[in-house]
């Protein structure tokens, strides 16, 4: 018999695949990273972040930031995608 050997990362991955949980790690990794990419103001307003299907949902507390970030949304898009180097984000819907 041939063993096969694989690194543990990868077996870790084809676990969160298996077991449909890679969604629900890279939420906590977003909202873990969230005050790095967004700034400690946008952050502070923030009152929730899910993902469901590769689209972000943010909801704020201030309407005026609410308006400022529908507007910037393709930014933050590709600086969420740049932070994590992968597409894991493709959609953002401001609430």
């Amino acid at each position: 018999m041939e063993k096969k050997e694989n690194k543990i990362g990868d077996v870790i991955e084809a676990m969160y695949k298996k077991y449909r949980i890679t969604q629900k790690i890279n939420e906590v990794k977003l909202r873990n990273a969230w005050e790095k990419i967004t700034g400690p103001l946008i952050s502070k307003h923030t009152t929730d972040i899910k993902i469901i299907n590769k689209t972000l949902y943010v909801t704020f507390d201030s309407a005026p930031l609410k308006n400022e970030m529908f507007y910037r949304r393709f930014m933050l898009l590709e600086s969420i995608n740049a932070e994590f180097g992968e597409t894991m984000i493709e959609k953002i819907f401001i609430q």
